[in-house]
């Protein structure tokens, strides 16, 4: 966590919002910073409520000119206050509370999280935004699909996710800045696995009519390649030229050329195979079946260069980053299997009990999940390779039930890279928890519920800023209209500044909004609240036309439902004064609850689409 000390600043004041989005410039203590936010699609545009902005900020040296490379800014927009002559010391004291995670000054907008995101057995996808730091979750999205999802993957810069959903023969096509199902699409039928280009620009579906590509920036199919028969497993090499499809009931691996979209050849490589994989540093495929073999193919030659004898009964190969070497988990003789990719022999073995089945990385660990087990085991990388040497493995505890307790019934990665350096994200199906695991701890950090869902896969999507060509962006959506101070922080140089942005009304969002009566603020800080003790809740209401407060409402109440039950209850809301209402809740039972807010006087159904989710422990 950062340590704020307050050091006076130097000011320059900063530009008002033009119609065409925002941009201006501030120095602080030796610092450029230049920031500008527009519409991503038309900058020309004005900033509107709702609607999505990129944020690009430039950091230089005064003196030099030269930019900063290598910091790591945050940034966050804020209601503004006129603070006058003290606005220096009211924007660090605004950073020094978001960067402590202090709850009186929330941020309207914060550009420096990410979420996580499951694919769960229901045929639901949650997206949360977890506080790891704060003992605290709130569930950002719950998006249904018709039946459960098989696989995905981001495309389109992390601004499109991809899933395939086999019972229905359709892929999911998600907006991951509004978090909302954009459309389905036929890519052909039951289509399993599906993996993005390097560059994110296309996704290719394995169906059982071949290999679909997808454009990602219009989720438009543009060709269907031939492939063998059977299920298929996908890689792509990391030059983004060769595509590797293995075709399991014919016991070949189709080759095909990823940028012309067409096949080059195909390979017997053995019956049953089941997984592929590439490495970056040979730039050869690793196709595995289950009797054992493992056939090396190199695409360019588009021959088997090599064949490899590893155990029977294997599940799946994955290559560590950098690409030296390709780790073999294998359930059936409870062994991993390490092969060297510049000899393509096997060199190590390790005996993993309760089923091996799964392998993640970090850029130092391996991380592998047990059938039979909820303990995740660990393989630091640095200490593999050296051949005939023992493997070197410790675990950690993820859960109460065993990873394989629930049918599996995805190819999706139960283990993610956390965007945290050296850390990891585990989903526990039987458990509906989200582990977070940091390397060197004894056991996770932290967890959360993942609200009465059962998880079969997860990803993390980093929406922090990030480096960019000229400098650091990312995409955010704008909250409501009104001015805001976007404020910037830099640890290293230190660096503080605020800028005053105005985002304008949107007519049609309004139009929209006007179908309630009134606005509903949660104003309940702790998400996370004690069963069987009583928890204040206190919400905020204000007239959707005139923006002021909607005070004595006598009729005020709540609906309280827990998620997976018939368990509801309703309760009355006392006033407070300024449109704030109050009254306290007290959980039966642990679990996830969602409250909603209503007053007949004034025509607030509680069936209306807001509401908060609480998670009692």
């Amino acid at each position: 966590m950062h340590v704020l000390v307050l050091v006076p600043a130097l000011w320059i004041t900063a530009a008002f919002a033009a119609d065409g989005g925002f941009h201006a410039t501030q120095r602080d203590r030796g610092t450029v910073v230049e920031l500008s936010v527009a519409n991503p699609g038309d900058p020309a545009t004005p900033l509107r409520e709702g609607h999505a902005a990129q944020f690009t900020l430039s950091l230089r040296d005064e003196t030099t000119g030269r930019p900063l490379a290598g910091v790591y800014p945050n940034i966050w927009m804020l209601p503004y206050r006129n603070a006058g002559a003290d606005e220096p010391k009211h924007c660090t004291a605004a950073v020094a509370s978001l960067l402590t995670g202090g709850l009186t000054s929330p941020a309207a907008l914060d550009l420096n999280v990410f979420y996580v995101v499951t694919l769960n057995s229901d045929g639901t996808i949650n997206v949360v935004d977890p506080h790891f730091n704060f003992g605290g979750t709130q569930l950002l999205a719950m998006i249904q699909l018709d039946k459960p999802g098989w696989d995905w993957a981001l495309a389109a810069g992390g601004d499109r996710l991809f899933v395939t959903v086999p019972a229905i023969d359709r892929v999911a096509v998600l907006d991951t800045v509004r978090w909302k199902l954009e459309r389905m699409i036929d890519a052909g039928p039951a289509p399993r696995r599906i993996v993005a280009s390097r560059d994110g620009q296309h996704v290719f579906v394995a169906t059982t009519k071949g290999i679909a590509v997808i454009r990602a920036a219009d989720a438009s199919v543009v060709a269907t390649i031939s492939a063998g028969k059977g299920e298929h497993d996908l890689a792509i090499s990391d030059d983004r030229r060769f595509l590797v499809a293995t075709n399991r009931e014919d016991g070949t691996a189709s080759l095909i050329d990823a940028r012309a979209f067409s096949a080059i050849g195909s390979l017997a490589v053995g019956t049953d195979p089941i997984s592929v994989a590439f490495s970056s540093l040979s730039g050869m495929a690793y196709v595995a079946n289950a009797a054992g073999k493992i056939t090396v193919i190199d695409p360019k030659r588009k021959k088997e260069i090599a064949a490899i004898d590893a155990e029977a009964g294997l599940t799946q190969i994955r290559v560590t980053p950098g690409g030296r070497f390709a780790l073999v988990p294998n359930p059936v003789e409870n062994l991993v299997q390490i092969i060297d990719t510049a000899s393509n022999r096997i060199v190590q073995a390790g005996t993993i009990t309760d089923g091996p089945f799964d392998i993640s990385f970090t850029n130092t660990v391996a991380y592998i999940r047990r059938l039979r087990s909820e303990s995740v085991d660990m393989i630091p990388l640095a200490g593999i390779g050296k051949e005939g040497a023992p493997v070197p493995v410790v675990d950690f505890p993820a859960g109460e039930y065993p990873f394989g307790k629930m049918p599996l019934a995805t190819s999706a990665a139960g283990i993610v890279p956390a965007p945290d350096e050296d850390a990891v994200l585990v989903a526990n199906p039987a458990d509906q928890h989200i582990y977070y695991y940091k390397e060197g701890m004894a056991a996770p950090i932290g967890h959360f519920s993942n609200y009465g869902h059962y998880p079969q896969a997860v990803l993390a999507l980093d929406r922090s800023i990030k480096p960019i060509r000229g400098g650091y962006g990312t995409i955010g959506i704008l909250p409501r209209a009104g001015d805001y101070d976007v404020a910037v922080f830099v640890a290293s140089p230190r660096t503080i500044s605020c800028f005053r942005v105005l985002v304008q009304p949107d007519a049609a969002l309004a139009a929209k909004q006007r179908g309630l009566p009134v606005t509903i603020e949660n104003l309940t800080a702790n998400r996370v609240i004690a069963a069987g003790h009583a928890s204040k809740l206190a919400f905020r209401l204000t007239d959707a036309a005139t923006n002021a407060p909607r005070a004595s409402i006598d009729d005020a109440m709540m609906l309280v439902v827990k998620a997976g039950s018939t368990w509801f209850t309703r309760k009355m809301l006392t006033a407070t004064g300024d449109g704030r209402y109050e009254t306290d809740f007290t959980p039966p039972d642990p679990g996830v609850y969602y409250v909603y807010v209503g007053a007949a006087s004034i025509g607030l159904k509680t069936s209306n689409p807001y509401y908060l989710t609480l998670e009692a422990r």
